[in-house]
């Protein structure tokens, strides 16, 4: 089977997680003080690089669905792939991500399970699929695979 970008990203950085911001979560920070004796700089978790992978995987479903602007309401449409669930149900289990995250796993309020919770508990795993989709385009700044992989989840 051929890895695609995303399990690719996953395969060269796991091995050096914590100098990864993009699967660093908020959690680990009290975790990494403990271990190294320093504090975990904010930069040095996935916050806002999801915030830039969020508006790459925006830009990446408009693009894949403009053209059937004609027959489906595109706001409507891409809704669905834009969930804290579809990311974390389908995309995050797909890939096995919780493999992958450093967070707190001793902290029994956060669930370690590909479920959505409404109440934001598991919105670490969502945060985390997308950080990973922008430090994957500002590794290789190729708008294509970005919308290849969008493509791939649109039909997992």
């Amino acid at each position: 089977m051929i890895m695609d970008i995303f399990e690719a990203y996953l395969a060269r950085h796991k091995a050096h997680r914590e100098d990864t911001a993009a699967l660093v979560c908020a959690s680990y920070k009290p975790i990494y003080e403990r271990r190294h004796g320093k504090a975990l700089t904010d930069e040095r978790i996935n916050t806002e690089l999801a915030t830039y992978g969020d508006a790459l995987l925006r830009f990446a479903l408009l693009s894949l669905f403009l053209p059937r602007a004609n027959e489906v309401k595109l706001s409507e449409h891409i809704k669905p792939y834009l969930t804290d669930q579809y990311l974390i149900e389908t995309v995050a289990k797909h890939y096995h991500l919780l493999d992958s995250i450093l967070f707190d796993r001793d902290n029994p309020s956060i669930p370690k399970r590909y479920v959505f919770y409404k109440n934001d508990r598991t919105k670490y795993i969502a945060t985390t699929v997308e950080a990973i989709l922008g430090a994957i385009y500002l590794e290789g700044r190729d708008m294509d695979a970005i919308l290849a992989l969008v493509k791939s989840w649109t039909e997992l």
